[in-house]
């Protein structure tokens, strides 16, 4: 499964295309997917393209279906995933907010009242499918390249959580990842691409945070000298052998926790799902 960066991407990040010890590629293939998961968990869905099956409505863990009479409601955890509207008030059209950006193409949509997400015998049958363009659409900015994930209804979407399916294609391609789009279509490996549309960001702040955490892993690796040592060595000399000791003493293996660093975060932060709107 194609992934936000690969090994060998990492390799040259961290100067190790010539040579590589094999602790060394044990700590790449540790710590680049908790650097990628840490990327996805900041901006909020999983950025590589594929296609996903969801069931809307969803409850609000807050409590309740998740819409408010009006407005855009921020779940607890600071953003907005999905959004709906029950009726056409304001002159606005129900909305169903998808979770993974950006939306490329909705495969298929289907409306069950009687679904219980999908558990219910028959659920989703041929009957219940919804025809894009006369039933639904999505705000796409161009074909195939939908930035908020909004899908609008003719009618009302339903209130009872798990009565729509929705399958759809989201995501940025390896040549959006790499921010090398040549041509506007469908690649020989069936991605969607648009020129103009680049999700480097997110790559480079992912072979940042991959890079933070490798530093911090070498500074704590067992030395040959003085095996392992409570914290990073600040200093070493030969001469009348020794070192000296940075960090909080056994306290610094807790840096091994891979965390997103302040300028990874500023290269994801435009890619977060906060909903519409942001506050």
């Amino acid at each position: 499964m194609p992934q936000i960066a690969s090994e060998a991407e990492a390799r040259v990040a961290l100067g190790l295309t010539s040579a590589i010890t094999d602790d060394e590629r044990a700590a790449i293939n540790l710590f680049l997917p908790a650097a990628e998961k840490a990327v996805v968990d900041f901006i909020g869905y999983d950025p590589v393209q594929r296609e996903h099956t969801r069931y809307f409505p969803r409850t609000d863990p807050s409590g309740g279906i998740g819409f408010p009479d009006s407005g855009w409601d921020v779940h607890s955890s600071g953003r907005s995933a999905i959004r709906y509207y029950p009726t056409r008030a304001s002159g606005m059209f129900p909305t169903l907010q998808l979770d993974v950006l950006p939306v490329r193409a909705v495969s298929d949509l289907r409306v069950d009242y009687d679904a219980r997400h999908g558990q219910q015998t028959n659920a989703f049958a041929a009957t219940t499918k919804r025809t894009p363009g006369q039933d639904y659409w999505t705000e796409d900015e161009a074909p195939n390249y939908c930035p908020s994930g909004c899908v609008f209804s003719r009618s009302t979407w339903p209130i009872e959580p798990g009565t729509v399916r929705v399958t759809f294609t989201a995501g940025y391609s390896p040549d959006e990842m790499n921010g090398r789009v040549e041509t506007t279509g469908v690649d020989s490996d069936g991605y969607y691409n648009r020129v103009g549309v680049s999700a480097n960001p997110l790559k480079r702040a992912v072979l940042l945070t991959l890079t933070t955490q490798m530093q911090k892993w070498a500074a704590l690796r067992k030395s040959e000298t003085t095996g392992f040592v409570p914290g990073p060595k600040q200093s070493e000399r030969l001469g009348d052998y020794q070192y000296s000791l940075g960090g909080d003493g056994g306290k610094a293996i807790a840096g091994l926790v891979v965390e997103l660093p302040a300028p990874a975060a500023e290269l994801a932060e435009p890619f977060r799902h906060f909903g519409l709107y942001r506050l």
